[in-house]
């Protein structure tokens, strides 16, 4: 049985330091944001995790923009993450 490549991320989508190490929530969202669309141009299935106590639009927007799954925390248990592999199963 051959599986394709996911990836699941945890993460609140609170970008905070650009790629250089520089602080600076604007430039830092903008480059996760880029780095999320080039991941789905790839054509990787990924699950996002959302991290924060509450649901954070942040992640929720990183999750379109890598065309993810999005899970909130809260609700990320064995069974919800199982379901979310499944549907990113090619197969």
């Amino acid at each position: 049985e051959q599986r394709s490549a996911r990836i699941v991320l945890l993460t609140d989508g609170r970008a905070n330091v650009a790629r250089d190490g520089s602080p600076g929530h604007e430039e830092a969202q903008r480059q996760a944001a880029d780095a999320a669309r080039r991941l789905r141009a790839t054509g990787v299935r990924a699950i996002l995790v959302d991290s924060s106590r509450r649901p954070r639009a942040a992640a929720r927007s990183l999750a379109t923009d890598m065309c993810a799954s999005y899970i909130p925390l809260p609700q990320a248990d064995a069974r919800s993450l199982n379901a979310a592999v499944r549907r990113t199963d090619p197969g």
